[in-house]
This record gives structure tokens, C-alpha cells and sequence, in this order.
């Protein structure tokens, strides 16, 4: 596989298709809205009364993709706000759900957000991003393998960051919405136009 020389990013021309990522309702946190097509995540004041089962966030309010990668090269494309508090990327399934916990690849969420205006990579030092500009949609790449998740602007591909990892076992799309009012909206695929 081909890699850019900037931080490992991968070439676009690598990519297979686009992932049809949809939200799973029984690991949303009950401040969450999901809309009826499971494609968007927004945070509320009302707390909906939802059973506690075991793959349920209690604490912070996240949300999984509905679909785990063991192996392979997968991205998606997330519409995202540019104001209010929002982080996305990627966890472990078996990342802590429960309780609170500090969000880190140490402990198996690599993730990049948007807090009091500014991108970080959610990691124990939250350590400041400096994108070009405000991205409208961040594409998410994870390439199982090859040990890397990256974050693009998803209409300019200008790089925004990566982490690099050894990853085991399930891993999933990860979403986390704590301002009231703000959304974060996954992109379809678009047709094929074989």
C-alpha cells in the first residue's frame, strides 16, 4: 500500500468503496437523538428513559457505528458542525463504556474533536490540531493492517491528522456529542455508477 510521506497518510487512490456506517441505538447515551434512519446524532437535554445494557454509554455521551472491521481498509465521511463540542474516530469494542474514563489510544479510542473552537486529538495531552479551515466533513480512514486511522477534510482531502496503532479485536466507528443542540451526520455512499 502506497503511503504519503506527511505523518503516514495513505493515497487516495487505495481506497475501496465508501462504508454505509449507520448508528447502533443500543450503545447510544440517553441524551442522544438518533434520527429515524440512523444516520444522524444529536445532543439533547432530555434524557430518554432507555434500558442500561452492558454495551450502553452511561457517563458520555457516545454513540457506535452499528458495524465492527477486523481487517481491511474502511472510511466513511461525517458531516460535522463547526461550533459546540463533537469528537469522532474509532474504539475498541471492547473500550470502557461505563463510568468515567479518560477517552485515549491507550485506552482504545483514537479520535480527533472540536471543543471551545478548537481541533484537538483526543488523547491524554489533548494536544492542539491546526487545520487549513473549518472542515464541513471529516473523512475518517482506518487501514486495519497497516496500523493507521487518519483524518482528512473530506472535500479539499487537505490531511487533518493520524495516529498510528496496533489494533486487535473488533474495532468500531465512535461519535461523541456532548453540546446541547449540536449534530454530527454520516454521509451515505453514493451510488455506483457501474
Amino acid at each position: 500500500m502506497g503511503y504519503d510521506s506527511l505523518l503516514g497518510y495513505p493515497k487516495m487512490k487505495v481506497y475501496r468503496e465508501k462504508e454505509d456506517v449507520t448508528l447502533d441505538p443500543d450503545t447510544a447515551h440517553p441524551n442522544l437523538a438518533l434520527s429515524k434512519d440512523r444516520r444522524s446524532v444529536t445532543a439533547t437535554k432530555t434524557k430518554l428513559a432507555l434500558a442500561n445494557n452492558p454495551g450502553r454509554f452511561d457517563i458520555y455521551s457516545c454513540v457506535l457505528g452499528s458495524d465492527g472491521y477486523e481487517s481491511g481498509t474502511h472510511y466513511w465521511d461525517v458531516e460535522v458542525a463547526s461550533t459546540g463540542g463533537w469528537a469522532l474516530g474509532i474504539t475498541r469494542e471492547s473500550a470502557s463504556r461505563k463510568g468515567r474514563f479518560n477517552f485515549s489510544p491507550k485506552q482504545g479510542t483514537w479520535a480527533i474533536q472540536l471543543s471551545r473552537g478548537q481541533y484537538r486529538e483526543v488523547t491524554a495531552e489533548w494536544s492542539p490540531l491546526d487545520p487549513p479551515q473549518n472542515p464541513g466533513k471529516i473523512r475518517v480512514y482506518l487501514d486495519y493492517e497497516g496500523g493507521v486511522v487518519c483524518f482528512y477534510d473530506a472535500d479539499t482531502m487537505a490531511p487533518l491528522h493520524a495516529f498510528t496503532s496496533s489494533f486487535s479485536g473488533k474495532i468500531y466507528p465512535f461519535f461523541w456529542v456532548w453540546s446541547v443542540g449540536t449534530s454530527l451526520r454520516l454521509c451515505p455512499p453514493q451510488p455506483s455508477n457501474n
